[in-house]
């Protein structure tokens, strides 16, 4: 590889980065992707569904090639408590406009999308680790892989939420635990059958269910389940600084969460055959010491802090493919004109803020505030069940709903605390 040269080199073989590529191999640049991970894949681990809004506009054919495990048709929000708990459903029964979203595993589906990437004529190296990128007059001019120099006219850097590149350079700050969640997750083995029958969906039909409650509510975080075809991947994700309470470790909580009796039933006879690990960025863009992009270089994906939740819904690999393709666009446009400046490369600042990626992350900005609330994880599901349990727990003389709300909402929550979180939902999610 030594001396070698192309119009683009990208750092990061994950969807932001294969997407960079793609989009950039299909106008005719020659570029590489350098993977540190032994394959593509490797190192990419997400709870288990993707959006298909931007698949379905840029990708031809997908839905007949990709990947797929099942077409999220069940969306499941549960708050359970130690003994029970209180699920609310929302079903589609068909396609609502081609506005989608499928259950993958990842690893799959950036294999998948290497081998888009390369049928377009670009070249992707695994296994490799780019030390450097190498600067000259505050330009990026390509990088250090394995002690070797590649040079190219433009540098991408998509190394996802470990921004160990974009920290050594300045690009953005360190992350900081009130910043960054850690995520785990287990992949049990159902069968197929016994996942259509439990979760009440056909072949192709699949769950995403939300939790909140116990065992949760001791870190302060909420789980999640994705059914696959023939496995079930569940889980949690929890502010980092809550990931050790006490001498309870999250690792334990997952277990406890599998463990729960709703939980538990849907998953008798399981084989638990997966455990992963993974850091979740939720700053936004506010991570960025300065902005996206620079003399030769662009920062996209989750190195650039595209991830959004909006407290129901988690948008990651849809806006990482849609940063890369925005990225792509604005080196298409320098390359035509010969020009590596940072001011060539703006460009991509203002397809950013005029994107949905942009605009979305500017509309659900409270709501990491509205979610470290809590009462959310705690006061609040205790109370959905004590209300419940006591409607449902009939005895001599029946209870009325205002009867059971008064007497689960006391000594728990004043009316004015209520209404205070009621209204700060308003603009957090």
């Amino acid at each position: 590889m030594s001396e070698e040269k192309f119009d683009v080199i990208v750092i990061g073989g994950g969807p932001a980065g294969l997407s960079t590529a793609y989009f950039l191999a299909k106008k005719g640049l020659e570029t590489l992707v350098i993977e540190r991970g032994p394959e593509l894949g490797a190192k990419n681990v997400f709870g288990g569904r993707i959006y298909s809004y931007f698949l379905d506009k840029y990708f031809d054919g997908w839905r007949n090639e990709a990947p797929i495990e099942r077409w999220v048709r069940s969306e499941r929000v549960s708050f359970l408590c130690k003994e029970d708990g209180v699920t609310i459903e929302y079903r589609k029964y068909d396609d609502i406009d081609g506005f989608d979203s499928f259950t993958a595993f990842l690893s799959k589906f950036v294999s998948w999308l290497g081998e888009r990437v390369e049928n377009e004529g670009a070249s992707i190296i695994p296994g490799v680790k780019v030390e450097e990128i190498i600067f000259e007059d505050n330009v990026a001019k390509g990088v250090v892989a394995e002690g070797e120099k590649i040079l190219a006219d433009y540098v991408v850097v998509a190394e996802g939420v470990n921004t160990l590149l974009s920290e050594k350079y300045g690009f953005r700050r360190m992350h900081t635990p009130e910043a960054v969640a850690v995520g785990i997750k287990e992949v049990v083995k159902l069968g197929k059958n016994l996942i259509n029958e439990r979760f009440s969906v056909s072949d192709d039909e699949g769950v995403a269910q939300f939790f909140l409650g116990y065992p949760l509510n001791i870190v302060k975080g909420g789980g999640f389940l994705y059914t696959m075809k023939e496995y079930v991947t569940i889980g949690a994700v929890i502010k980092i600084e809550h990931a050790r309470v006490g001498d309870t470790y999250m690792r334990e909580i997952v277990e406890d969460l599998r463990m729960h009796p709703y939980i538990r039933r849907l998953l008798e006879g399981g084989t638990l055959v997966e455990y992963s690990a993974h850091l979740v960025s939720e700053e936004g863009f506010g991570g960025l010491l300065d902005k996206p992009y620079g003399g030769g270089y662009l920062i996209v994906g989750d190195a650039a802090g595209t991830l959004l939740n909006t407290g129901f819904t988690i948008r990651g690999v849809d806006f990482a493919m849609e940063s890369g393709r925005l990225a792509a666009e604005t080196i298409v446009n320098a390359h035509e004109k010969g020009d590596t400046s940072e001011e060539a490369l703006s460009y991509y600042k203002k397809l950013l803020d005029e994107s949905i990626v942009s605009k979305a992350l500017r509309k659900f900005r409270n709501t990491p505030k509205f979610l470290s609330n809590e009462r959310l994880y705690t006061t609040y599901p205790s109370m959905l069940c004590d209300v419940l349990r006591r409607i449902y727990t009939v005895d001599e003389m029946p209870i009325r709903a205002y009867e059971a709300l008064k007497e689960a909402t006391k000594d728990r929550v004043s009316l004015i605390t209520l209404l205070k979180d009621l209204w700060a939902a308003r603009g957090g999610i």
